[in-house]
C-alpha cells in the first residue's frame, strides 16, 4: 500500500487514503464511516495489522472505485508523527561536513594550509572510531512536518537554506529493547524526508542540529508512506534530487553504513517505541546544495524522488530580509 493523508473540496477534514496506480486515490477514511481506525494515519497506524490488512484487501479490491487524484490535495502522509529522529547513517556526507568545518578553523588560524595538514594527520576529518557502534542521532519538532507541493517559507532569521535528501521510516508497532534481527517487523512503511536547513545559522551556532532545523515547514515527508511490500529490496532503493527540474544527485540505499533496523534496535534500547515514530536515514551524498555548490534561492522548487514512493516536491518562498536575533 501507499498510504497518503488528503483533502478533498465539500469535506472539512484530511482523510486517510491509498493512492491507486499513477491517477488514483482510494477514500479510506470514507469506505469505514465512524471507525477511528481509518480517521488518520496516526489512528491507522496504532489500530494494527488487523486494520492494514482491511485496508490492504480493500487496495487489491476496490481499485477501480477510487477517486481521481486530481480532484485531491495531498497533505504530509503523516499529520502528527510523535517524534523525529534524524540520523547520520552516510559516510560520505558526514565527511563532507567534517572536512568543511576543518576548512573553516584553518581559515581563521595563521597558516590556513599548515592547519590543514595538521587535521590530515590527527585524524580530525575521520569519524570517530564507534561512530557506526553507538549511532548518533537528533531529534527534531514533530509539530514542524510538511507535505508534497506545500510552499516553504524561509525562515526569518536565516540568510542561507539549504535542503537535504533523506529516507525515512515509520514504525507501525511500538516495543522495547528490539533486537535488531526483529526490528523489521516494527516497520510499517518508507517515505521521503527533506530536512530544510538554515546554513548560516547551523554554522553560528557550532552544532549540526538546533534552530538552523526548528522552523515552521522545516521537515517535509511524503508523497506516500509506501509499505515495505511495495519496495523490492530496501538497501538497493535508488533516490535522486532535482533543482528547478535539473538532476543534482542520485544515489541508492546501498549507501547506508547502518540499515533502518539497527537504528530502530539503538533507540529501543531501554525506551519504548510507539507507532507513529518516524526514523530518519541522514543525508545521502551529494544530497544538499552545501555539497553541490548550490543553496536555495527564492521560488526554487526542489524535488526528492524515490522508486516506490514517488516525488515530494516543494518551492521555497522568501518573503522578508533574514530578521535580527531577539535580544534578552
Amino acid at each position: 500500500m501507499r498510504i497518503v493523508t488528503f483533502v478533498r473540496e465539500g469535506f472539512d477534514a484530511p482523510r486517510l487514503g491509498a493512492l491507486i496506480g499513477v491517477d488514483g486515490v482510494l477514500d479510506l477514511t470514507a469506505r469505514h464511516p465512524g471507525e477511528e481506525a481509518f480517521g488518520s494515519t496516526l489512528a491507522f497506524l496504532r489500530a494494527g495489522p488487523a486494520s492494514w490488512d482491511r485496508a490492504r484487501t480493500q487496495v487489491a479490491n476496490q481499485g477501480a472505485a477510487a477517486d481521481a487524484l486530481a480532484g485531491a490535495t495531498l497533505l504530509a502522509p503523516l499529520l502528527n508523527p510523535p517524534l523525529i529522529r534524524d540520523w547520520g547513517t552516510m559516510i560520505g556526507h558526514l565527511k563532507f561536513f567534517l572536512r568543511r568545518r576543518a576548512e573553516q578553523l584553518a581559515a581563521r588560524s595563521e597558516d590556513p594550509k599548515a592547519a590543514m595538514a595538521a587535521a590530515e594527520l590527527d585524524g580530525s576529518l575521520e569519524l570517530p572510531p564507534n561512530w557506526f557502534t553507538v549511532p548518533r542521532f537528533y531529534t527534531g519538532n514533530p509539530l514542524n512536518v510538511t507535505g508534497p507541493d506545500a510552499e516553504i517559507a524561509w525562515p526569518g532569521f536565516a540568510e542561507s537554506l539549504d535542503y537535504e535528501l533523506e529516507l525515512a521510516v515509520v514504525l507501525g508497532v511500538g516495543g522495547k529493547d528490539i533486537a535488531a534481527s526483529r526490528a523489521r517487523d516494527h516497520i510499517f512503511g518508507v517515505t521521503l524526508f527533506n530536512d530544510f536547513t538554515a546554513r548560516d545559522t547551523q554554522v553560528a551556532e557550532g552544532s549540526p542540529a538546533g534552530k538552523s532545523k526548528d522552523f515552521d515547514g522545516a521537515y517535509a515527508i511524503g508523497p506516500c508512506i509506501a509499505t515495505l511490500d511495495e519496495i523490492p529490496d530496501l538497501y538497493q532503493l535508488q533516490v535522486q534530487s532535482r533543482l528547478n527540474g535539473v538532476v543534482q544527485t542520485t544515489r541508492s540505499t546501498v549507501d547506508m553504513q547502518l540499515g533502518f533496523e539497527d537504528i530502530v534496535s539503538y533507540a529501543s534500547r531501554s525506551c519504548t517505541l510507539h507507532p507513529g515514530e518516524l526514523f530518519a536515514s541522514g543525508t545521502f551524498e551529494g544530497g544538499c546544495g552545501v555539497e553541490t555548490g548550490r543553496l536555495l534561492r527564492d521560488g526554487d522548487v526542489i524535488e526528492l524522488e524515490a522508486q516506490g514512493i514517488g516525488t515530494l516536491r516543494n518551492r521555497i518562498r522568501r518573503t522578508a530580509a533574514p530578521a535580527a536575533a531577539a535580544k534578552a
